[in-house]
């Protein structure tokens, strides 16, 4: 028998052998969702997190004609959650929709975490990000960041924030870094259990979300100092920047949102969710949506977004360092 193949033969059969070696993640990705989608969220219910999550599931959804499921599973600033999407299995069923906190902030405060946020998720897009205001009490007398950083070098000013280890005792940290002064900080359960304390002038300063402070702000209860982010708030014109003063690193303290699978999910996979992550931002209520929570609409390709939070897990843990946060 002549086992001999002529060439046209050949090649048609090696053809074939590829096309047999790539179906199985070509399937796989085609044949996904394959059932319900669980997003993640490492927060409560109710919190900005949260709210997102669901907005996007809905959208994710509505989509893809597949149930698309937001489960909270707290505790550990976040950790909890996203330490189970890691270790999921990666078939781009169950996903994290994670806050800046979680995936750069964390990992160097906390010596308990058992994964690398960094290289065991995939990153598929950002969906969401903020600015944060540098807000005194009115009792405190500061109408200035410059009053606030004189005070704080020629007395006791103390600051608050929402929770020790958080991206906001970070950033105020960052704060306290780039401005060459020191302050004792007061670690609250939240940021509604901080208000009190900072309307009575308990602790002189503290960041706070625009929405937490937006109405303590109308009434004058608050007084806006700085914008700890990347751009002035529409709705505090007079406010500046970081940059504006002289605080150039302040413009890379931002909160973000976005979204995350398990490393090893199939490309094709993040690539059709991150494709559909940005479409979603194109729905005007989706935007609007956003937008009412004092945040701006932000869609990225996975690269761009592997390559932020590459960016801010260094930077933020430049900034623990220096602060005596880092527990490395």
């Amino acid at each position: 028998m002549d086992f001999k193949l002529d060439r046209r033969q050949f090649m048609w059969g090696a053809s074939a052998l590829a096309a047999g070696l790539a179906a199985p993640a070509t399937l796989r990705a085609q044949s996904w969702p394959s059932g319900p989608v669980t997003i993640v969220c490492g927060f409560s219910p109710g919190g900005t997190t949260d709210t997102l999550a669901r907005i996007l599931a809905n959208s994710l959804s509505a989509r893809f004609g597949q149930p698309v499921i937001v489960e909270n599973r707290t505790g550990a600033a976040g950790a909890i959650g996203m330490t189970s999407v890691a270790e999921a299995e990666p078939d781009g069923q169950t996903l994290l929709f994670s806050a800046v906190g979680q995936l750069v902030v964390v990992p160097h405060v906390s010596d308990n975490l058992t994964i690398d946020p960094v290289s065991d998720l995939a990153h598929i897009s950002l969906l969401a990000e903020g600015d944060f205001i540098l807000n005194a009490s009115i009792g405190s007398g500061f109408n200035t960041v410059d009053e606030l950083i004189e005070g704080a070098k020629s007395g006791t000013v103390l600051y608050g924030t929402s929770g020790a280890g958080g991206n906001l005792h970070l950033f105020t940290e960052a704060f306290l870094h780039a401005a060459g002064i020191e302050s004792r900080g007061v670690h609250y359960q939240g940021g509604s259990a901080l208000m009190p304390d900072l309307l009575n002038n308990q602790v002189q300063f503290a960041l706070n979300s625009y929405n937490l402070s937006a109405p303590y702000i109308e009434e004058g209860q608050l007084k806006p100092l700085l914008v700890v982010g990347k751009e002035r708030n529409a709705a505090l014109p007079d406010v500046p920047t970081g940059p504006e003063v002289g605080l150039d690193s302040l413009a890379s303290c931002m909160d973000w949102f976005g979204l995350h699978a398990p490393a090893g999910t199939p490309a094709e996979i993040i690539e059709t969710l991150a494709q559909a992550t940005r479409a979603s931002l194109d729905e005007p209520e989706m935007a609007s949506r956003i937008e009412t929570g004092g945040l701006r609409p932000v869609g990225s390709t996975p690269d761009e977004f592997a390559e932020r939070i590459r960016s801010d897990y260094a930077l933020f843990g430049e900034i623990a360092e220096a602060s005596g946060m880092a527990t490395g």
